[in-house]
């Protein structure tokens, strides 16, 4: 049984994990390769004008499925929850890569205006790092097996912290900081290895642009690494040294491993707060560039749900009911394994709002937990938890929906206080107490 769901729908390849198979990253790649040969050599997937993608993806599925139809359409666009539908590969001048073809937003004009506000510097950054020489190379290609691979190119991708852009400004950035490279006869050789925190429409942006110019593309994977290695994921192969779903290991020097839980009951705007976090964190100078965020609950909220939910309320809905999953005990035991093998320096998740067994199963993964509650019961409720699962309790927050601002009552060696009206839909990360949350967690990674 596939691990991963591709189905043609009129001009819409609808995309979705299986969560009745459990599965890693390779592959997820391997069974979204074998469907799109299925789907390409019976005709069901024929090629055409436009094609129009929707669904969750990985980022390494991104360029498997960039690969295998970006060259079947005249136009590739793929959905961003937070906009609709974004072009992101294209041959016809009528649908320009960037191109919004569907506005969630009720304010379109207004956003492009934001965006043109930040023009003047890229909204992502690319950059190349060369291969090492061949006498210091250590290759050894495995079909299906993790070997250590120090040849071919890396390419460094991320977010300037610097330019608040959307997904369509995203995407324009991606394309034009690759032509610069391309231009420059930087991109070229056997292998490409591609590392940093990108979204997915700028990985099918990536994915059309380099994906002939080497002869592997893989993909860096913060979820199946190890301490002191990085795993990355081929998931585009045009030869026989490397096919897609192998992987391969880095080394590099490890930093400390910080795992932050979010926690507290229900209803405290968990999803808001963390969100706010996020942000605040990915725009400090000093945060470190494999910070990742991953939801630990089934309830479909995913990093794009806030700001959706503040372009469009019921589009966010909606899409939170197909996203959304059960929570099991299978469920839980996934995510405990998928959050115990993220080697990243720092790592922030959320858990659900109930102390159950599965809720325990998922946080005793982690090394450090902020408490979000409203009395003083639900606070010690947690802490008795994370005590009982040996987490460090670094911040205590009360939420307070009718409050008018933050207000922080102490910094060290707990940070307690009062976050203001956490409510969905809303820019929370410039208050106080998620900025001094924000420096915390930072400096605990450079201590």
């Amino acid at each position: 049984m596939t691990s991963y769901h591709i189905k043609l729908e009129g001009d819409t390849l609808k995309v979705d994990f299986n969560r009745d198979v459990p599965a890693k990253g390779d592959q997820l790649v391997r069974d979204a390769e074998t469907r799109l040969d299925e789907m390409i050599q019976s005709g069901e997937i024929k090629g055409g004008t436009l094609l129009k993608i929707f669904g969750p993806q990985s980022i390494p599925i991104c360029y498997t499925i960039a690969h295998k139809v970006g060259h079947l359409y005249g136009a590739i666009a793929v959905c961003d929850p937070r906009i609709g539908h974004v072009v992101v590969i294209s041959t016809n001048p009528a649908y320009p890569v960037g191109k919004r073809l569907d506005f969630v937003s009720q304010s379109h004009d207004k956003q492009e205006c934001d965006n043109a506000i930040n023009t003047t510097e890229s909204a992502f950054l690319v950059g190349i790092l060369h291969a090492v020489s061949q006498d210091t190379a250590r290759s050894v290609p495995g079909h299906g097996s993790a070997v250590s691979v120090q040849e071919g190119d890396i390419l460094k991708v991320g977010f300037n912290p610097k330019v608040t852009a959307e997904g369509d400004q995203i995407v324009k950035d991606t394309a034009a900081q690759l032509e610069q490279l391309y231009a420059s006869g930087k991109l070229k050789g056997n292998l490409l290895k591609i590392n940093g925190r990108a979204s997915v429409l700028s990985s099918y942006v990536i994915a059309h642009k380099v994906a002939h110019l080497y002869g592997t593309i893989a993909i860096f994977d913060p979820k199946i690494g190890d301490k002191g290695l990085d795993r990355y994921i081929v998931a585009i192969s045009h030869g026989e040294d490397y096919r897609v779903g192998d992987t391969f290991d880095i080394e590099y020097n490890p930093k400390p491993n910080i795992k932050v839980v979010l926690c507290g009951p229900p209803n405290t705007g968990k999803t808001v707060f963390r969100e706010g976090l996020k942000q605040t964190i990915s725009q400090l100078d000093n945060a470190p560039r494999d910070f990742f965020v991953i939801s630990g609950c089934p309830d479909g909220d995913g990093s794009w749900f806030s700001e959706t939910a503040r372009n469009n309320q019921e589009y966010a809905t909606e899409l939170k009911k197909a996203y959304k999953a059960n929570f099991t005990p299978k469920f839980a035991q996934d995510k405990a394994e998928v959050l115990r093998a993220i080697k990243n320096s720092l790592l922030l998740f959320d858990v659900g709002g109930k102390i159950s067994p599965e809720n325990e199963k998922i946080m005793a993964e982690a090394t450090h937990a902020v408490i979000l509650a409203k009395t003083e019961a639900d606070v010690i409720a947690w802490q008795n938890l994370c005590q009982q699962l040996h987490i460090s309790v670094i911040a205590i927050i009360y939420s307070d929906k009718e409050a008018s601002q933050d207000s922080i009552e102490t910094e060290s060696p707990l940070l307690t206080g009062i976050v203001h009206h956490l409510e969905r839909g809303e820019d929370v990360s410039g208050r106080p107490v998620i900025q001094a949350l924000a420096n915390l967690l930072v400096n605990l990674t450079n201590s």
